[in-house]
């Protein structure tokens, strides 16, 4: 029954109903009904005789099969019965399954899906019947277990009624039993074919999105990197134009103050090329090399300056930074958007941010520690995904991929990111590097 869970999350109920409705399906369709070729993974007969010969099922299986068929019979109430109380000790399975017509419906349609195993008739329509299981498998995005679960009753079923024998019979039984295996491995194996033959399709249609808008990123990057650059390169102009023309008779702090503005406009100009290569060029190498981390701090505090000051927030940092082995362009935008996290959520005035470094064997930990409102349990985890908002919080600016860009830099770096937290208590942002190597 493992097969309806997704770690520890229960597939839809939708999804239940589609794999269950596919037995009755399945035992009401034509038996000259066969996959498209788009859907079918191989030559249904080559595909049969090659997995019959691997497998060594023979005319002798075939016989050993057909004669199970009478018992089965007898017995395939008992064993659908017992499927059925397996099913129903999960909670979820009972509350999906509470249609008594339906059960009986999908217990009719499983003992036919039993009797076409044992009745052997290995040909074109058996393997496409068998590969529709898997690729309705797939198409609802159920995992393999619950198709591997239902032939574990199965044989577990068979192997205690037939192991039951007295000692005269139990050679013929054990290679009835042996039978049994081989057929039930071809049915899992054609199954799982179709399965992974579907995933995979569906997988490489998703590498094929990914690139596809990968490429159209990079073509917004692009465009807006000349459309931020743009309104920069007009106000040093302005800069410029005015200090040419009215720099004579302004006072020195005025002068100051423009030609400041002007080396920032043109810091946050190269800021946005930086930018822009280290976005485009996560799939080119990974270009690391030894980074003073105290330069990249220092250039991401120089930049949250203004605001530290205005909100008079306090930063204590230790007096050496460790040298690691990193890309100087993503450090310093992690420790910025670290740094900015905290900042956005202490309070003015009382605020404080700590920066604490330990040395760990091939690695440096950098703890950012704040005074700030602390974050919930149940989203220290979803900090870290792109567009999170914690619902207190959402009415404060931001676009909720801040984290999540920082932790998508540190790792490419062969770095991690965590965050400890407790309400009201502040919170704890742990970021590890790697030491730079002393070879």
């Amino acid at each position: 029954m493992a097969g309806l869970r997704r770690g520890n999350v229960y597939t839809s109920e939708k999804q239940f109903y589609s794999v269950f409705d596919f037995w009755v399906m399945s035992a009401k369709q034509s038996p000259t009904h066969q996959m498209s070729s788009d859907d079918d993974p191989a030559d249904s007969s080559k595909h049969i005789a090659d997995r019959l010969a691997y497998l060594g099922l023979d005319a002798e299986d075939q016989s050993r099969l057909r004669a199970l068929i009478p018992e089965f019979d007898r017995d395939s109430s008992t064993l659908v019965e017992a499927f059925y109380r397996h099913l129903f000790s999960f909670d979820d399975a009972a509350r999906f399954l509470n249609d008594p017509i339906l059960v009986e419906r999908l217990k009719q349609a499983q003992r036919r899906h039993f009797v076409s195993l044992l009745e052997s008739n290995w040909n074109a329509d058996y393997v496409n019947q068998r590969l529709r299981v898997g690729k309705t498998h797939a198409d609802v995005g159920l995992d393999p277990e619950l198709f591997l679960g239902a032939y574990n009753q199965y044989v577990q079923h068979a192997f205690r009624l037939h192991l039951t024998a007295d000692g005269a019979k139990i050679s013929k039984e054990v290679e009835s039993l042996l039978s049994l295996l081989k057929v039930v491995f071809l049915d899992i194996g054609l199954t799982l074919e179709a399965y992974f033959t579907r995933a995979t399709r569906d997988i490489q249609q998703a590498l094929d999105m990914y690139w596809k808008a990968n490429i159209e990123l990079r073509q917004f990057a692009h465009l807006t990197s000349h459309d931020l650059k743009t309104p920069l390169a007009t106000v040093a102009n302005f800069c410029d134009e005015a200090l040419d023309e009215f720099g004579d008779k302004m006072p020195a702090g005025a002068k100051q103050l423009i030609e400041a503005a002007k080396q920032r406009t043109y810091r946050m100009s190269t800021m946005i090329d930086e930018l822009l290569t280290t976005t485009t060029s996560f799939d080119i190498g990974r270009q690391l090399h030894e980074v003073s981390s105290f330069q990249a701090f220092s250039e991401a505090l120089e930049r949250l300056r203004p605001a530290l000051h205005a909100k008079q927030i306090t930063v204590k940092v230790p007096d050496a930074l460790p040298i690691v082995w990193g890309e100087p362009i993503r450090l310093r935008e992690s420790f910025y958007n670290v740094l900015s996290n905290a900042l956005k959520y202490v309070d003015p005035k009382t605020g404080r941010i700590t920066i604490e470094v330990y040395e760990r064997p091939d690695e440096w930990e950098f703890v950012f520690a704040d005074n700030g409102p602390g974050i919930p349990k149940e989203d220290l985890d979803l900090i870290f995904a792109p567009f999170h908002r914690s619902a207190e919080h959402r009415n404060r600016p931001g676009s909720g991929l801040g984290l999540y860009f920082t932790k998508t830099m540190l790792e490419y770096q062969g770095g991690r990111i965590w965050a400890e937290s407790e309400l009201g208590d502040g919170s704890r942002f742990h970021i590890v590097l790697r030491g730079a190597p002393t070879d």
